[in-house]
């Protein structure tokens, strides 16, 4: 069963929204091309406790090493959009191989 991509930006951003509930954010900013840490100023253990949730909400190891590794370097930003699109990717890609 795929899962549709703007429901799967919608879960990324509440969980966004969530884990930044103390931080002083406007929630109404967050947005999928809202980045990490240009515009919310996430550290990496920010990022790593955003992943950690991610696989919680969808119950499944997505491999979010991909996504944050990219030729032995890690990436400096992402968008939300673009951490939407990678789940929906391993989501659909899972079912592909369930089914």
């Amino acid at each position: 069963m795929q899962a549709p991509r703007q429901s799967i930006e919608s879960s990324v951003i509440a969980i966004v929204e969530d884990l930044t509930q103390d931080w002083g954010l406007d929630a109404e900013d967050i947005g999928g091309s809202t980045r990490l840490v240009e515009h919310l100023d996430f550290a990496s253990v920010d990022i790593i406790q955003l992943c950690v949730a991610i696989e919680q909400h969808y119950d499944r190891k997505l491999g979010f090493r991909d996504l944050l590794l990219v030729d032995g370097s890690y990436v400096h930003d992402l968008s939300i959009a673009q951490i939407a699109e990678f789940v929906a990717s391993r989501i659909e890609m899972d079912d592909r191989i369930l089914r």
